[in-house]
């Protein structure tokens, strides 16, 4: 038979309300007493009714995250560290993809509040203003990715893609690149405009005319396409991409023109995913910590929900350059 609350307290020599309490932390208890408690817990093999929990807390003990595309190698370790993060403070992460959809994002951001999780990551690449007054409304902790405000309920990380763009194009600069191109992801999500605009930028820093910049979709098809417009004639000596999927497509679209990487174009990614340094050859890129991300994300959750004011806060998130085989100087310069 299925052991319930009235076998812990009688294990325990307390009342059910007193075990009620020490599980759902509704009550400080002497240590000796929660020691008894989760003594019997344990002894007895009790699995805690959650539904019960939460009602007994006025809160789920559920975190929302909400990220873009679970499909894409960028989330995987952010996602982990965010979920090894709440499980140890004794809290469960309800993992959502948006698929970059507005109406789905608002449709997972309704289903949280629904579940009263008293936070939510939202681990996405837009998001409308509107969810996020509406959340802070609800008295929900969120923590947005380059949202630009912060505020009562609202934390924001910076990834800095700027500083990783410069890397990038001093990089190919200092090995004498003269004529590099950009390619970059479409132009209505914001951090793809902040990486293109980041690459003109340290391009005309360098002196260096922007060969070419094409906006793609963030993917290695993408990339590929966009590699094939500029491989097909009077290809550039150096390629910037704005994240590794669209290298890695570059990096494909090369092989098949049988355009040498890196003795004809060096190759620059963004994002240092896991398949990065098994490309051939092996990419050069800017690394992004992505479990740093999610643990950021979770500390920024944990200490809104935490303190009485329930203030929010800006945390960046740093770059730093990966060299690895895809890139050399340019044959003229060698």
């Amino acid at each position: 038979m299925a052991v319930n609350i009235k076998d812990v307290a009688l294990r325990a020599g307390v009342s059910t309300a007193t075990v009620s309490h020490v599980l759902n932390g509704t009550r400080v208890a002497s240590k000796q007493t929660k020691d008894r408690v989760l003594e019997a817990v344990r002894e007895l093999g009790y699995s805690q009714n959650l539904a019960a929990r939460n009602l007994a807390r006025g809160r789920s003990s559920l975190l929302g995250l909400l990220v873009s595309d679970v499909r894409n190698p960028f989330f995987p370790e952010m996602t982990a560290a965010f979920q090894d993060c709440a499980l140890e403070s004794g809290m469960d992460a309800l993992l959502l993809n948006t698929n970059y959809d507005a109406e789905r994002t608002l449709n997972s951001v309704k289903r949280l509040i629904g579940l009263q999780v008293p936070g939510i990551a939202v681990l996405t690449s837009q998001i409308d203003p509107t969810i996020v007054d509406t959340l802070a409304g609800h008295r929900i902790a969120a923590v947005y990715l380059d949202l630009g405000r912060v505020g009562p309920y609202i934390s924001n990380l910076v990834l800095e893609y700027e500083n990783g763009i410069e890397q990038a194009v001093d990089y190919l600069a200092g090995l004498g690149h003269k004529r590099i191109a950009y390619v970059g992801g479409p132009p209505y999500l914001p951090s793809a405009v902040r990486r293109k605009t980041a690459f003109i930028g340290a391009a005309e820093r360098h002196g260096i005319e922007p060969d070419k910049t094409v906006d793609a979709d963030f993917s290695v098809k993408g990339g590929y396409s966009a590699a094939f417009s500029l491989l097909i004639s009077d290809p550039p000596t150096g390629i910037v991409c704005g994240n590794d999927l669209t290298a890695i497509g570059v990096l494909h679209c090369a092989y098949d023109q049988r355009v040498r990487v890196p003795e004809q174009v060096s190759v620059v990614g963004f994002d240092d995913i896991t398949f990065a340094e098994y490309t051939q050859p092996a990419l050069t890129t800017i690394s992004v910590p992505r479990r740093r991300i999610g643990e950021v994300a979770f500390s920024a959750l944990w200490s809104m929900i935490s303190e009485p004011e329930h203030g929010g806060q800006e945390y960046r998130i740093s770059t730093s350059l990966t060299v690895r085989q895809s890139a050399q100087p340019p044959a003229l310069a060698s």
